[in-house]
């Protein structure tokens, strides 16, 4: 009797592995799918792939920000460098996951078609919540945790320092002996 109730938690432990590898899979492809698509919507205004994989506040601030963009005569002109996973935390309801993201990307004037904004290497710390609806994982909260930009260190040429006037104060004075006991 024993056995046959350890026997079957362990064959329950490796069923509920095997489907949580395959959610694995269908999350990360869900967030694969999402951060290609801005590039896809930003580029073709297409947000039919977006529209079906977010929930629908997630979707309006992503619209409302594109629409920002577009209003002002801008595009977005961007590609991912580098897109990287944490573990996913599965929830009662829910799961959660991090991601390390770099990214390159310019705004170009849609008139001039020259750039606006110069292109720019910013390194992004992600934090997405996704629920499981019926076959597919959507994405229901999106937390930007960290960001920081790149700079090209050959764009920057070096530029004679200015004299810090303390510490010509400092090295001119007297020195004294401090007294210790």
């Amino acid at each position: 009797m024993r056995l046959i109730k350890i026997t079957t938690m362990v064959l329950l432990l490796l069923t509920s592995s095997l489907f949580s590898n395959s959610d694995d899979k269908y999350i990360k492809d869900a967030l694969l799918k999402y951060n290609f698509g801005i590039i896809k919507m930003t580029k073709s205004g297409d947000s039919t792939l977006l529209k079906d994989m977010l929930s629908k506040d997630v979707f309006l601030k992503l619209m409302v920000w594109a629409d920002s963009w577009k209003f002002s005569n801008l595009a977005m002109v961007a590609r991912i460098n580098d897109l990287r996973f944490s573990p996913i935390a599965y929830n009662e309801n829910n799961a959660t996951i991090k991601t390390m993201e770099n990214w390159t990307f310019a705004y170009a004037n849609l008139n001039t078609r020259d750039f606006a904004l110069k292109p720019i290497t910013i390194f992004y710390k992600m934090h997405y919540t996704l629920q499981k609806d019926g076959d597919i994982w959507k994405i229901i909260a999106i937390k930007h945790l960290q960001e920081e930009i790149f700079e090209d260190q050959n764009l920057h040429k070096p530029e004679p320092k200015q004299k810090n006037i303390e510490n010509e104060i400092i090295k001119d004075a007297p020195q004294a002996k401090i007294a210790t006991h």
